[in-house]
């Protein structure tokens, strides 16, 4: 009887399979798309700007261009990928992966959302540029990584070049410090503000900076061992 009931169960498995990765397919591509839109975009604008003003960069014009509703829309589908960690569609840890949507949710929801007129609206070059770095680390990071994703879910590891690989296991060197400083800065740019909105509002930036430090660490080592596993592969 036991042989008879193994395999009811995995019948349905083939065609979950190219339900789960289709879906995989099209959720990776939108978010390329939109990144991709979103970084070409802050580059064109900072192209232009320079060709008319030399290096001085209107940040909050670029602020006003990109913000809404790209950049809110492109980190907000990050939430799905909170959920296929926890239901198992991917591989991703569920904890690393919801300390890096948190925390970027919380830059563009909690910091950006209520308090940009007054990181910006005052010329703080020091916020402005937190802002410029965000929008670099942050675009550049995501178009290699849900590029190789969609790469990855068309035709396998396999299919993804040399040269991409090597672009998604190594640039978060560099990206990712610069991100995680610019948040960092738009938190503490935000935090004036945030005491004139609320005192408890003040105490929970504090509280999410001091999360931070244990918590990038966190993820920096994680990606370490990503680059470790993705290299050791490759030898074997």
């Amino acid at each position: 009887m036991a042989s008879n009931t193994q395999p009811t169960p995995a019948k349905p498995k083939p065609a979950l399979s190219g339900v789960v990765r289709q879906y995989l397919l099209a959720y990776n591509a939108a978010n390329f798309f939109l990144w991709s839109t979103l970084t070409i975009r802050t580059l064109r604008l900072l192209i232009n700007q320079s060709i008319t003003d030399g290096l001085t960069f209107d940040i909050p014009a670029i602020f006003g261009e990109t913000y809404t509703p790209m950049l809110q829309t492109a980190q907000s589908l990050a939430v799905l990928e909170i959920l296929h960690s926890l239901i198992g569609i991917v591989r991703a840890p569920l904890l690393t992966t919801a300390m890096q949507v948190a925390s970027r949710l919380f830059v563009v929801w909690g910091i950006l959302y209520p308090f940009h007129s007054g990181i910006f609206g005052v010329g703080d070059k020091v916020g402005e540029s937190a802002y410029l770095g965000c929008l670099l680390a942050w675009g550049v990071t995501e178009c290699i990584r849900y590029g190789y994703f969609v790469m990855q879910v068309n035709g396998g590891a396999a299919s993804v070049p040399s040269w991409w690989n090597w672009l998604r296991y190594n640039t978060f060197y560099v990206l990712y410090p610069i991100g995680i400083s610019s948040e960092c800065t738009l938190a503490v740019k935000a935090l004036p503000n945030a005491e004139g909105l609320h005192p408890l509002y003040w105490w929970f930036i504090v509280a999410v900076l001091t999360i931070y430090v244990p918590g990038s660490y966190m993820l920096y080592t994680h990606m370490i061992r990503q680059r470790r596993k993705s290299s050791n592969a490759k030898k074997e």
